[in-house]
């Protein structure tokens, strides 16, 4: 029982005593503010890489005016190497490979497949003309994409519309191959046109 008292003295003494306030460690005080610098360094070093990222990104793809007039200049170059002394050369076709685009139809999936083929100028040397070809094809096909998506299923009905379509295909043809010169791409035919 003696014990018993001396517990229950024991708790009362602590219940009356005030709490005293607890010293903080220097390592629990700096806790918090060690996890504020570091999550504002990790911050600024993020956001400066972003930006020195974002401005080779953009900074660097900008041709200069001398680099567009160089490009110019060897373009037009290319083309006439290509050309031919000969007057005896016969028109030439390039074949492209089939180009398949979903029409602007709301709600309905329908989609074209379109292959064309092109007929060039005897003007052009067919050797030369060719290694051209294969590399420009990609600028084709994907001017064609875009134009065909932007098609709705009234716009590819009808001879009217595919006689239009062949107009715009040869004019583009002429811009994207042979800017600022003479349209090399005489005429343009539909090898497989298919509505689905």
């Amino acid at each position: 029982m003696a014990e018993e008292k001396e517990t229950t003295r024991a708790e009362t003494e602590a219940e009356q005593t005030p709490e005293q306030p607890q010293t903080e460690t220097p390592s629990s005080g700096s806790g918090p503010m060690l996890y504020t610098w570091l999550i504002l360094g990790a911050v600024t070093l993020a956001g400066s890489g972003g930006g020195f990222a974002l401005s080779h990104l953009m900074g660097g793809t900008t041709p200069t005016d001398l680099e567009i007039v160089n490009e110019a200049a060897n373009q037009e170059n290319a083309i006439n190497a290509m050309l031919t002394k000969q007057t005896d050369q016969r028109v030439w076709i390039e074949e492209f490979e089939p180009v398949l685009a979903n029409l602007d139809e709301p709600g309905v999936t329908r989609y074209v497949r379109l292959t064309i083929t092109l007929e060039m100028s005897p003007e052009l040397d067919e050797i030369k003309g060719r290694e051209f070809m294969a590399v420009k094809k990609m600028l084709v096909r994907d001017w064609m994409t875009t134009y065909l998506a932007g098609l709705s299923l009234e716009d590819v009905r009808g001879s009217r519309n595919l006689n239009q379509i062949k107009k715009d295909v040869l004019q583009q043809c002429n811009e994207l191959l042979f800017p600022k010169g003479q349209p090399f791409v005489k005429r343009v035919f539909f090898k497989e046109f298919a509505v689905q």
